[in-house]
């Protein structure tokens, strides 16, 4: 069910030759979101996602958990009493994401790889969006 660990790093030509020196790990992917750039590296088992740190978000690290769907997992946490705090995305690489706060503020996402329930989801918020 782990996902990913995201990193907010200040350079990251050096947090990704740092990363892939004590680490087995190789870049799978990167791309701009909101004029933020995002490296992620593929280990064993595991991605660890780098950040660039910019003064619009707050250095802190976070935790991914994949899930089938972002929109049934907003739905169960709603019920729930626990609310997203930002989100949800889609990402250009196709992914879903929502982003919630724990106790102590720390960041937990959850995070759709899958494009089966994106369109439905975007779908029911524009006719949402209608009422």
């Amino acid at each position: 069910m782990l996902h990913h660990i995201g990193l907010y790093v200040s350079d990251m030509k050096t947090s990704c030759e740092f990363y892939q020196k004590i680490l087995p790990l190789e870049k799978k992917e990167s791309f701009m979101w909101n004029d933020t750039e995002i490296v992620f590296l593929v280990g064993e088992g595991f991605q660890l996602e780098l950040i660039s740190n910019s003064e619009s978000h707050a250095a802190r690290s976070h935790i991914a958990f994949s899930v089938t769907s972002v929109t049934e997992k907003i739905k169960e946490l709603t019920r729930k009493k626990i609310f997203l705090t930002e989100g949800p995305y889609d990402l250009p690489n196709g992914w879903r994401t929502v982003f919630y706060d724990g106790p102590d503020g720390e960041e937990i996402e959850f995070i759709q790889t899958t494009k089966t329930q994106i369109s439905s989801f975007s779908s029911q918020k524009r006719l949402e969006d209608k009422i």
